[in-house]
């Protein structure tokens, strides 16, 4: 490059211009923006996901099913029909012989035990709602896990946008220290340490895009090839947290929880269909049977219709009913103390990530208003303490790496804290 030639030069000339040619350097390269289409944000990243997630249509599927299922299981048996030859004289078979021949048609209608059916159907009602439960806790999981791989995704291509800015100054001071030593104006170890901090970068630089390339894997678990696609530079803004204490107030009917509790009002529906056990269940008849022929007198046989009743009786129930009623309480009390246990991790989840989220924002304020600016300071004193022989060439590297490890700690640091909130929304049970 003829601006090349210019500065170096200039710079045989003059230590001091090595912050010309660094200037120089920098304005040629500019930070090369992704073109591989267009930018993937974040809200279009959750709804891609949502819309494209199996699981969310199968819980939703389900729930529908169960709907319906909720009103079959609260209807009575289908009665029974019977066809019965009755008292068929099988001597010659015919219906007029005997007066006691009778074709009957009879109806059979169980009906079950108390209110079983009602409990049946409110129970497999419940199954609907802990569904439906279900499918908004997914939801919910499903936004927090893209907003947490997207932005580690985008926290590495943020951190191989900065690197290979500062990999243009690093190549740089490598040609300058090699020019130099070749002049006889710099010795052999500045040489050595150029390259090797200029080959270790290149390391970290593959380092940086292996990440990069396991998160957007794990974007591609719901994004496909979309997520592929270039991200944005700007931070996107995530909803506004609500406070600790509503977080808090609003973690019982989180639906994490509601599935929880609709299953122990499903369990409490099952204890109450095992009570409804030692009740009788019923059975009613209606027959009517056909007679044929004539009686002795010339007149006609009359025809039959006969009703009946009948009754289960529980009388032993001791391994049976009672041992059913005894297993639905458990399983009462076994659903109880999974809430309480859910319940406990969400509030432990809310003290960590709150207070993880304080820290972060301290930390944040503290790279933000100080670290940074004295980095950049720092490394600006050195080149200037370079140029005018008062340092060497090492405590410069050292200078511009602080520089570059301050900017990408304050970048983790930011990805950490939208993490954090990202978490934090999910216990507040943010649905858009």
């Amino acid at each position: 490059m003829k601006i090349y030639d210019v500065l170096w030069r200039q710079l045989q000339q003059k230590k001091s211009n090595v912050l010309l040619f660094i200037a120089a350097g920098l304005f040629a390269t500019g930070v090369m923006a992704e073109q591989t289409g267009l930018e993937l944000s974040l809200a279009e990243a959750e709804a891609i996901a949502l819309k494209a997630d199996p699981m969310l249509n199968l819980i939703d599927a389900n729930a529908q099913a169960l709907d319906e299922a909720a009103v079959a299981d609260g209807q009575l048996p289908d009665p029974k029909m019977k066809f019965t030859l009755f008292n068929f004289p099988t001597d010659t078979f015919s219906r007029t012989q005997e007066p006691i021949t009778q074709l009957r048609f009879g109806l059979q209608q169980a009906i079950p035990r108390g209110d079983t059916l009602e409990l049946k159907s409110k129970r497999t009602s419940l199954k609907a709602v802990s569904m439906r439960a279900k499918n908004a806790d997914e939801e919910l999981k499903l936004r927090s896990k893209v907003r947490k791989y997207w932005f580690e995704t985008w926290y590495w291509v943020q951190a191989e946008r900065t690197l290979n800015k500062d990999m243009s100054l690093f190549r740089q001071l490598v040609d300058i220290t090699e020019s130099q030593y070749a002049a006889g104006k710099q010795n052999q170890q500045d040489v050595i340490r150029a390259e090797l901090e200029f080959g270790l970068l290149e390391d970290r630089l593959t380092h940086i895009k292996q990440q990069q390339e396991a998160a957007r894997a794990e974007l591609s678990q719901w994004l496909g090839q979309e997520s592929l696609r270039s991200l944005p530079v700007d931070f996107p803004a995530l909803p506004a947290l609500p406070s600790k204490s509503e977080i808090q107030a609003s973690i019982p009917t989180h639906p994490a929880l509601r599935i929880f509790s609709s299953k122990i009002d499903m369990d409490r529906k099952s204890v109450a269909i095992a009570r409804e056990a030692y009740k009788p269940a019923w059975t009613l008849g209606l027959n009517y049977g056909i007679r044929d022929g004539n009686n002795p007198d010339g007149s006609d046989r009359a025809d039959f219709l006969a009703a009946s009743i009948g009754l289960d009786l529980p009388l032993f129930t001791d391994k049976r009913q009672d041992r059913r009623l005894a297993a639905a309480q458990k399983l009462a009390s076994a659903s109880q103390l999974a809430l309480d246990d859910k319940y406990a991790a969400m509030q432990s989840m809310l003290e960590r990530d709150h207070a993880s989220l304080t820290r972060l924002a301290q930390r944040l304020k503290r790279y933000e208003d100080t670290l940074i600016g004295q980095a950049v300071a720092n490394s600006e004193a050195s080149l200037l303490a370079y140029q005018n022989d008062t340092t060497d060439f090492a405590t410069l590297m050292r200078a511009k790496i602080t520089e570059l490890n301050t900017n990408l700690k304050a970048l983790r640091i930011h990805t950490d804290y939208a993490k954090a909130h990202a978490r934090l929304l999910y216990l507040a049970g943010e649905q858009k």
